[in-house]
């Protein structure tokens, strides 16, 4: 705890107690490590939640024999519903509802929509961004940005069924018109403006969001820096120049400024 082994003594009813001197960076150090377990704790917890889930979902379908439309599985319910499911093996659900009460354009619209979803695994994507998302909770932007990341992939299932076929693109608007209206009333389901505007043709207007991440990743590494140094202070020596960036750290500094203004101009310049 400290750079010599220095100790310092009480005495409490006539007993003689020793115990270490810490300095401000060994105690900085130590708050370091707890908020580092908690973080490692909070990805473990998020990890065993997504698979547990995950497991209860795969029991409770497989309790019985699901039939099969094309190469999805039919599970009984009179609301129209379709999704993908599954983290290490994704497959592709859809309602009896659904089978029901779509035409088969929009049926095999959205079987296309889930099987994208599917072949990019993006259940276990999305799990992943939320079990990160709860234990890097002190990163700005990152809430934002696995929402992104959803509507991202929603926009790119619906392009790949629209690429298969033109017609399929009139298909998704009747299915996602379906899916809402026999919502539950409490439930999330609901129609995406970005991905109706996307159906009528308009291009997508996402883009990416370097700003969240420049800050995001400025952040975390001003964490990393603080903790090297405060851990160098503990043991004794510290240095602020990293041989594998530069031997000032004030260059560094400033050769940041330029690009960061520039993004954040840009970003500016896209809103206006």
């Amino acid at each position: 705890m400290t750079p010599a082994a220095t100790s310092h003594q009480v005495s409490v009813f006539g007993q003689r107690f020793s115990y270490p001197a810490a300095n401000v960076a060994a105690i900085a150090m130590l708050a370091f490590a707890l908020v580092g377990t908690v973080v490692i704790a909070m990805v473990v917890v998020g990890v065993v939640r997504e698979l547990a889930s995950s497991l209860r979902f795969g029991r409770r379908m497989g309790a019985t024999p699901l039939p099969q439309f094309q190469d999805a599985l039919v599970f009984e319910d009179e609301h129209p519903r379709a999704f993908c499911a599954g983290l290490l093996s994704p497959r592709v659900y859809i309602s009896s509802g659904a089978v029901t009460t779509l035409d088969e354009t929009a049926v095999n619209a959205v079987l296309l929509h889930e099987r994208h979803h599917a072949r990019r695994y993006d259940p276990l994507r999305l799990a992943t961004g939320r079990a990160l998302t709860r234990a890097l909770f002190f990163l700005p932007g990152l809430r934002q940005l696995a929402f992104q990341q959803r509507a991202l992939s929603e926009l790119s299932a619906d392009e790949s069924a629209i690429s298969a076929s033109a017609e399929n693109r009139s298909g998704l608007a009747r299915a996602m018109l379906s899916f809402s209206d026999g919502a539950d009333p409490g439930g999330s389901a609901g129609i995406d403006p970005a991905r109706v505007d996307h159906l009528l043709g308009e291009p997508p207007s996402w883009g990416f969001p370097a700003v969240l991440c420049l800050v995001g990743l400025s952040v975390l590494a001003l964490i990393v820096a603080i903790a090297v140094l405060v851990g160098q202070l503990a043991d004794g020596s510290a240095s602020l120049a990293p041989p594998f960036l530069s031997s000032e750290p004030c260059v560094v500094v400033l050769a940041m400024i330029p690009p960061s203004l520039g993004l954040i101009a840009r970003r500016f310049a896209q809103r206006q």
